[in-house]
């Protein structure tokens, strides 16, 4: 194991084992917790840690903020997933006949990022075992591993997986299947770009090649996350690239994508996968920015950038966060095209 991830990966392989010997005994029940605005390291994590802690004979699901988006349907991860309904915080806390005992939060370490109703939910607990490669500086425990240096949430659960199977004292494909190596596949490349980001490590391509030989099929997971659209798909997000402006002398992308425009090519919310990236690549551009509305009044921002420009610094301004070159916010209430200016005149002063 590569000695960065020793420390994190052995406390954290520990924990996962201590707590799954005290669920078996109330036979309770483990609820994982990515983030809102789903992606594939926080799904593809998630279901991997789900996926393990079954292993390991404990009542688990992914507690999910929102539908499954299309693209992750090859997963076949159905079983795994738990979709709580309104005001299951406020009740017995039963997660399918099974007393919810047990909080692990992957790919996010706070609450309020994880979607209303699974924040009521996962803040019932004062503790929750957690592995996160965000930036969180304030939260410090012994059941959290943060490591931003880490490309993925699911780089780091392989590496906990591998010091599992070596406290076991068994085979790693003994406890990762085929499906749970092509879910954590998922989020190394979606979070890697494919390997092109410059967060992309000798340890992130050595996880890599051990996930193919473990059924990790990379050439199934990029065509499903990256390259494979449906008809409506591919018209909206022609559109959405079509009408985009470019601001600042060219040093900023922007698209605002109406519902009348989902409506209009009758595509889903999530249909705009790689648009954000689409505009970032244009030549001269350092920071991009795609709104869409998703209703309830909300909106929903992606941002990308390729310089010096602090994504990250800038979502948390509206309530968000995400990493240095690719981060995210939703906000309620606002019009999207005075949304569109404000961040405008807010980005060209960093540009």
């Amino acid at each position: 194991m590569k000695e960065r991830y020793c420390e994190g990966a052995s406390r954290m392989a520990k924990l996962i084992l201590e707590k799954a010997e005290d669920l078996k005994k109330t036979d309770g029940a483990a609820l994982v917790f990515p983030h809102r605005s789903v992606d594939g390291d926080c799904i593809g994590s998630s279901c991997a840690v789900t996926s393990v802690l079954r292993m390991l004979g404990v009542n688990a699901w992914v507690c999910m903020p929102e539908e499954l988006p299309d693209n992750m349907d090859f997963l076949k991860v159905e079983d795994l997933l738990f979709y709580p309904p309104e005001g299951f915080a406020e009740g017995d806390l039963m997660v399918n006949g099974k007393h919810y005992d047990l909080a692990f939060s992957v790919d996010c370490s706070e609450g309020h990022r994880m979607g209303e109703e699974n924040c009521k939910i996962f803040e019932i607990y004062d503790e929750a075992l957690d592995i996160d490669h965000h930036e969180v500086s304030h939260l410090s425990s012994e059941m959290k591993w943060i490591d931003p240096g880490s490309s993925s949430a699911c780089e780091m659960v392989w590496y906990t997986v591998l010091k599992i199977s070596e406290l076991m004292g068994k085979s790693v494909n003994e406890i990762v299947d085929v499906r749970t190596a092509k879910c954590i596949m998922a989020g190394i490349v979606t979070d890697t770009g494919r390997f092109t980001y410059s967060n992309t490590k000798p340890e992130t391509l050595e996880a890599a090649g051990a996930l193919m030989e473990l059924g990790g099929d990379i050439t199934e997971v990029c065509y499903n996350l990256f390259d494979l659209k449906t008809p409506e798909e591919f018209a909206i997000s022609n559109a959405a690239c079509s009408q985009a402006r470019f601001c600042c002398d060219g040093k900023l992308a922007i698209a605002a994508v109406t519902a009348d425009m989902f409506k209009q090519y009758n595509a889903r919310h999530d249909a705009l996968a790689g648009v954000v990236e689409k505009l970032r690549d244009v030549g001269g551009v350092e920071f991009s920015c795609v709104l869409r509305e998703v209703g309830d009044n909300t909106i929903r921002a992606n941002l990308r950038s390729k310089t010096d420009f602090d994504c990250s610094e800038f979502a948390e301004k509206y309530g968000g966060g995400g990493h240095k070159r690719a981060a995210g916010f939703n906000v309620t209430g606002k019009d999207i095209n005075d949304l569109a200016d404000e961040i405008v005149r807010e980005a060209s002063k960093f540009l």
